[in-house]
């Protein structure tokens, strides 16, 4: 049985998605923070050296939704993604989605928060999902958590639950991603392939023989 599990962010898509939402809801005057570019730049920076404070983080991307409806977050979201999917997409995202039809099972498994993660994982037309899970009270964005962030170990454990849900070894996974961040899945994965992969991870990937490919 084929088993695939791809990160989002920098993998399947060729770029951010949270950047671009972050970017797409200040172009909307919905951000707070004048200098959202800067401050997701930050982030950014954090992340890729492997010391993102997550929960900043995360509190930052959700403050715009907090006490909004999610019918409304549902709109925004389709018109976000109907505005840069393809823009998010290249050569690599054709090719990996490609790869994808030949396997059996398929997962998006990402840090990036559950709607978002769950939007793309629909405009790719691939069936099950992970995402850092947002809270929702009475059809309303509470700008919190439901639970653990799909971050490093968290990842890792989200992933398990649903392999134990469905039937499935993360063991026996192909594992894509670009981030030393996605280090713990790459070590209980059954394949892992590194995508156009960051400094850290490169270094790592070259150590211990992973494959890479690159965009």
């Amino acid at each position: 049985m084929k088993f695939i599990i791809f990160d989002l962010d920098d993998t399947l898509l060729c770029g951010d998605c949270e950047r671009y939402w972050s970017s797409f809801l200040a172009n909307k005057g919905l951000m707070k923070e004048e200098n959202n570019s800067s401050k997701i730049n930050q982030f950014d920076e954090d992340y890729r050296n492997g010391v993102l404070n997550f929960d900043e983080y995360s509190s930052y991307i959700q403050e715009p939704l907090r006490g909004m409806n999610q019918d409304n977050v549902d709109l925004l979201l389709k018109e976000f993604i109907t505005k840069v999917g393809s823009k998010l997409s290249d050569n690599l995202t054709k090719n990996l989605l490609i790869e994808s039809k030949s396997a059996d099972k398929v997962l998006i498994a990402s840090g990036s928060h559950d709607f978002l993660v769950k939007g793309f994982a629909d405009y790719f037309k691939i069936e099950s999902s992970i995402g850092t899970p947002t809270e929702i009270k009475n059809n309303v964005y509470t700008g919190n958590l439901a639970g653990e962030p799909t971050f490093k170990e968290g990842k890792v454990r989200a992933v398990e639950k649903w392999c134990l849900q469905n039937n499935l070894k993360v063991s026996n996974s192909i594992f894509y991603s670009d981030s030393i961040n996605d280090l713990p899945m790459f070590e209980v994965c059954g394949k892992p392939i590194a995508v156009n992969p960051d400094k850290l991870l490169n270094e790592i990937a070259i150590k211990r023989s992973y494959e890479i490919i690159n965009r």
